[in-house]
């Protein structure tokens, strides 16, 4: 197995941290969130691509802190006290050899691709990269927000059901 890391820059944890303090709104587009905070300054969160080696690409997420877009984006009550934490997770997206696995439509010589938790990585694996591919923010008054690389390369994923952001926590192993 060739195994490669793609793991959250110092920027990004940096830019993260900022998202502790009190929050006036976010924006959410496919492809990157906002959150303004209420000292005037935002960050951005978008995905980073990396080809790790041909025709395998991995995603992390990736965070900036940016000038205010000049919008104030939607109140986000859970957040707008400040004492949030931030709680990153590792993700694996992999490759499967030729003949390891099986489906409809795939020609000679086709590759599958798959992205999930360190702890479905298969035993065939035959490229691995480590990645940061979700956090959650958690507000003081204990509500949780889900923001993870999406399905589609490139896009951003924010999950604020308390029972989908719980379940995520769950599979992920993270208890406290």
């Amino acid at each position: 197995m060739r195994e490669y890391r793609f793991q959250a820059t110092n920027d990004t944890v940096e830019a993260l941290r900022k998202l502790r303090a009190a929050w006036r709104g976010m924006s959410v587009a496919e492809h990157d969130v906002t959150v303004i905070l209420q000292d005037g300054s935002a960050v951005r969160i978008s995905v980073d691509t990396a080809e790790v080696e041909d025709q395998f690409e991995a995603f992390r997420l990736s965070a900036e802190v940016v000038p205010t877009p000049g919008v104030f984006g939607v109140p986000v009550e859970d957040f707008i006290s400040g004492g949030n934490d931030i709680v990153l997770f590792t993700g694996v997206t992999w490759s499967e050899p030729q003949g390891s696995v099986r489906a409809e439509g795939l020609g000679e010589g086709a590759v599958m691709h798959f992205s999930g938790h360190p702890a479905q990585l298969s035993e065939t694996a035959e490229v691995v990269c480590i990645t940061t591919d979700a956090f959650v923010v958690a507000s003081s008054v204990g509500r949780g927000m889900l923001i993870r690389t999406g399905l589609r390369p490139g896009s951003v994923e924010v999950e604020r059901d308390p029972e989908k952001v719980r379940a995520f926590l769950l599979e992920r192993g993270y208890e406290s």
